[in-house]
């Protein structure tokens, strides 16, 4: 949302960053000289946040509502609605009706009433063909009305030029072979994680010189540390907890992993990663499957299945030379699909279907 509102602002749109004011994206859009305007909506029916979302968008003049989060898209079509309203009323007064575009970044059902705001909505952008496909099945958004716009990827930020060797001193990984992933470790089963420590046990005895690099926090990372101590593999599996800087983290990596296994809507860590030049293993789950190409820039693999990330994993560790091609086909691969320039242009597009 930032990058995105970054590149609108280089483009000519004039952006309002509407967050809780103790937020990160609030006070990161302020210390990016982007306008932030603060405001808590507890639900898609909180009247004072309504309330103040009118009041901002009135004030501001604002000719498009771009909501990135399911439990403000109610709250930004029923502001729709009042505009329309006093269009009607005062069209001297209001001469504009704000556009409303709906952003949904996460594969999951709606409840029932909230699938009407979409027949409200002007457009809708999917960050994956996984996430339209879902909005047109679940939620019945018509067709004609949903655009996917990939996330776009700082290529300066995460670039193969970023070194990961103070990572690798820290957690004396010299002269191994990393693999790592970072994600949320959010219960149940966090993104997988669980699978990559059983993985690193039963490859334990034929790579010895393997070491495993997890990153990430939530609510279950003191159940994966036991996990690993009861797998004995404590010793060779390091936790770093949660990193604000993930791109030294993923230099410090050989291969990168991501193992969703319920719902993903994109998977940007797996861009980063590539980006990086990072051969990368990922998960038939969601969007995941689109921020890669099987067999040339990384594996795909059945989620929930140790045994598929001990064979994709060993296809890596056991073949230097695919290691390295693979990763160096990888950043070619993200860059011609996933850059900044590709996302700014095409949520343009989106709002000049209006």
């Amino acid at each position: 949302m930032l990058s995105l509102a970054a590149g609108l602002e280089r483009a000519g749109y004039l952006n309002f960053i509407v967050a809780p004011g103790d937020s990160y994206l609030f006070s990161q859009a302020r210390r990016m000289e982007i306008a932030a305007c603060p405001i808590v909506i507890k639900g898609s029916f909180d009247p004072i946040g309504i309330v103040t979302l009118w009041r901002i968008v009135s004030r501001n003049k604002i000719d498009i509502i771009h909501a990135h989060q399911g439990k403000v898209f109610w709250p930004c079509i029923i502001v729709k609605m009042y505009a329309t309203l006093l269009h009607v009323l005062c069209p001297r007064s209001y001469p504009g009706i704000p556009m409303v575009v709906f952003h949904r970044h996460a594969d999951l059902p709606h409840r029932f009433y909230s699938r009407w705001h979409y027949t409200l909505a002007d457009q809708v952008v999917a960050i994956s063909n996984a996430v339209a496909q879902g909005l047109i099945a679940r939620e019945k958004v018509a067709p004609e009305k949903i655009s996917v716009v990939y996330n776009g990827t700082d290529f300066e930020q995460f670039s193969p030029a970023v070194s990961g060797e103070a990572v690798r001193r820290e957690y004396h990984l010299e002269n191994t072979i990393v693999v790592g992933t970072v994600a949320a470790m959010n219960k149940p089963k966090g993104k997988g994680q669980g699978y990559l420590i059983e993985a690193a046990a039963l490859l334990r005895t034929r790579f010895p010189d393997a070491r495993y690099l997890i990153v990430g926090t939530g609510d279950i990372l003191e159940e994966l540390k036991e996990s690993a101590r009861r797998q004995g593999v404590d010793d060779i599996v390091f936790f770093t907890g949660y990193q604000e800087s993930v791109e030294k983290y993923i230099a410090a990596m050989d291969v990168f992993c991501f193992l969703s296994w319920d719902t993903e809507g994109f998977g940007q860590v797996m861009v980063e990663a590539q980006a990086m030049g990072k051969p990368v293993i990922g998960t038939d789950i969601g969007g995941i499957p689109e921020t890669f190409k099987n067999g040339t820039t990384g594996i795909c693999i059945p989620p929930e299945n140790t045994d598929a990330v001990v064979s994709a994993i060993t296809l890596f560790l056991g073949d230097p030379v695919r290691r390295r091609d693979t990763g160096v086909a990888a950043q070619s691969f993200v860059r011609e699909r996933f850059g900044m320039k590709q996302m700014i242009d095409q949520t343009i597009a989106v709002y000049e279907r209006r």
